[in-house]
């Protein structure tokens, strides 16, 4: 088992202040396919705190798994700015491939420091304006995806498996899909990561209603709108 050891300045960094103002922007459930096969779920909560330049976005969440190796759960805490952009990040992993990864802001780098029980890592990466997080199998992040518009690039920094990518947005079409037994209107982006096709459905509001990335057998759908 892992011991707790991330940063506790990172930990008092993604705590929200008790007096601060709070609007939740979204949150709910996913239930989450490996190669179509129903193996978990994905509760989440996001939310808009401060005003004015002061204003950030918390996302955290709780993915529980079922996989071949055992149960996993995941839980993931992000802050970014106003704009979306990373300002810190950790995740836990426990159960199968436990792991801890850590990431803060330190001037022009991100620095990153994953835990796992063979030892630690640190890692550096340049902080490219806009940058923003997407960590593998958390539908929910895809939401810090739903600004960009077709024919626009941005980094995003990938924690656990410790690389930079760019992210293309290929196309954006407006169809049907169905969200827990109902057909909805929702708008289609395709993003490029890395020669891998992400497939997102968002609804008006940007809210993320179903994920499939096809080359590695992963699929989240929303249990309700």
């Amino acid at each position: 088992m892992l011991s707790r050891t991330l940063p506790v300045i990172l930990l008092f960094a993604l705590t929200l202040p008790v007096r601060a103002h709070n609007v939740v922007v979204d949150e709910g459930t996913f239930r989450i396919f490996a190669h179509g096969r129903n193996v978990g779920t994905e509760t989440f909560t996001i939310r808009r705190v401060g005003q004015g330049a002061d204003t950030h976005v918390i996302a955290n969440g709780v993915i529980e798994l079922d996989l071949p190796g055992g149960h996993q759960q995941v839980k993931p805490l992000l802050r970014s700015g106003s704009d979306l952009s990373l300002s810190a990040y950790q995740v836990q992993v426990s159960g199968s491939d436990a792991t801890e990864v850590a990431v803060t802001l330190s001037g022009r780098r991100f620095l990153t420091r994953t835990r796992t029980p063979s030892g630690e890592l640190e890692q550096e990466f340049r902080a490219i304006p806009g940058t923003v997080l997407l960590d593998n199998g958390v539908a929910h992040q895809y939401w810090f995806l739903s600004r960009l518009t077709e024919g626009t690039e941005v980094t995003a920094l990938i924690p656990r498996v410790g690389a930079q990518y760019r992210i293309k947005v290929r196309e954006a079409l407006v169809e049907s899909v169905q969200v827990a037994g109902a057909e909805v209107q929702a708008r289609h982006v395709t993003f490029t990561i890395e020669d891998r096709v992400h497939a997102v459905w968002y609804d008006a509001n940007g809210k993320v209603l179903k994920v499939v990335v096809a080359d590695t057998g992963f699929s989240a759908e929303r249990t309700s709108q």
